[in-house]
């Protein structure tokens, strides 16, 4: 215990876990004799499950994470540490893969965590390199992020995840690490199936977390929906002139993420889009502006936030519904990660509703279409998105699991009844 807290100042400057259950977990993956399952929310510390560990170990940690630009931000804040991590990924150049092979090709590698897609981890180029890994005993924890990700029931599928868990067989005896911010029964006897875990210990904390205040306006009510935008955001950033910490604004299109942008910043808060349709330059400045306090709002789609460790985002929100309550947990769980009050918003819309309903049923016939048939979780993605809405209406919404929601009151109410 003692030698666990000693590691967790020297290498990561905490104290203290953050919770029991991160504790618990750490316990557990360092004990090694299970597999672990740790299902926690955006900001609970999911990545210090496996990263602490993975500097104890003696050999090397393999971790799977769907995009380059998680790993990479991942990789960034271990370096910072001092903490030996990198990537083998498509965009490396040819020395940097180079480098990262001859270490891991030598007698006692210096490398403590070495991040791959899924898409990598199957490829042709990377196998010699993880069966020279695996037939000398250096791979210590296989820790597959976003686990969710492996599931046709979860709101991420992606279908090389299913190949994992070939992958876990070509590593007997190495122990596996799965972790996602959200997973409801099916989707994590999915993971466990789909990975081969061996009666895994599994460690969750609540979905929503008590600093967080919920509320849902409606769009099509408001006299000015961008001018109620701008009066939450100053709100929450703690006013005008004294302006404290900086906020997400989701939108679905990356034109709605021009236009609020826009407006936010006529009506005095400097704010940047970001999605793909912009430069990659554009999309790493804006980001950077944000990171470092330069701009307080960043207005994106989805493909923003993931891995991204900002501490006082004070609040988020979604111009646009998100197509599942998991979406929606992980991307407003962003606010708050310093445990101080923030403040999270659905701007919710009919009109909004229907069409996002409607893609979703026209993706489903596609991909129908495409199979030849019909399976049973086709269902899922238009079970999950009507969940959202039942959230958003307050019809059929399940407090137990929502248990921190807080919707408006007073003169604001009529906002967050069902029309």
């Amino acid at each position: 215990m003692a030698a666990l807290r000693r590691a967790l100042k020297t290498h990561f400057g905490h104290e203290k876990f953050r919770s029991q259950q991160q504790e618990d977990a750490v316990k557990a993956i360092v004990k090694g004799d299970r597999d672990v399952f740790v299902c926690m929310p955006t900001g609970a510390g999911k990545s210090l499950c496996y990263q602490l560990p993975a500097v104890l170990a003696p050999g090397i940690t393999l971790v799977i994470s769907p995009l380059i630009a998680l790993i990479q931000d991942q990789v960034d804040q271990l370096q910072s540490r001092n903490i030996p991590a990198c990537s083998i990924n498509s965009k490396l150049p040819a020395h940097e893969r180079g480098t990262i092979l001859a270490d891991l090709q030598s007698e006692s590698p210096r490398l403590k965590l070495l991040y791959v897609t899924p898409e990598m981890l199957s490829s042709a180029s990377f196998q010699p390199c993880l069966a020279s890994l695996a037939s000398r005993s250096l791979v210590s924890y296989l820790a597959v992020d976003e686990a969710h990700c492996v599931s046709q029931w979860g709101h991420d599928f992606r279908p090389d995840y299913l190949k994992l868990g070939e992958v876990r067989g070509r590593l007997p005896g190495v122990p596996c690490v799965a972790l996602t911010a959200t997973a409801p029964a099916r989707v994590r006897q999915d993971i466990c199936r789909a990975l081969r875990l061996r009666s895994p210990l599994s460690f969750a904390t609540p979905v929503f977390r008590s600093n967080l205040r919920y509320d849902v306006v409606y769009r099509e009510l408001l006299d000015d929906h961008y001018a109620n935008l701008h009066a939450f955001i100053l709100e929450a950033l703690g006013g005008a002139a004294a302006a404290k910490g900086c906020g997400i604004v989701y939108c679905r299109t990356r034109d709605a993420c021009e236009e609020v942008a826009y407006r936010l910043t006529l009506l005095g808060v400097l704010a940047k889009p970001y999605h793909a349709g912009l430069k990659t330059g554009d999309r790493t400045e804006a980001q950077n502006s944000w990171m470092q306090g330069k701009v307080a709002v960043i207005v994106a789609t989805i493909s923003f936030g993931m891995g991204i460790d900002k501490a006082d985002v004070r609040f988020v929100a979604h111009w646009n519904l998100a197509k599942s309550l998991a979406s929606y947990y992980q991307e407003s769980g962003r606010a708050g990660r310093d445990g101080l009050p923030s403040s999270c918003r659905v701007y919710y819309s009919p009109r909004d509703r229907d069409q996002i309903s409607f893609l979703i049923r026209k993706e489903i016939s596609r991909i129908q279409e495409k199979r030849g048939s019909e399976k049973e979780h086709d269902k899922a993605a238009m079970t999950d998105f009507e969940a959202m809405v039942a959230f958003c209406e307050q019809e059929g919404l399940q407090v137990s699991t929502c248990h921190h929601l807080q919707v408006l009151r007073g003169p604001e109410a009529r906002l967050c009844r069902g029309l």
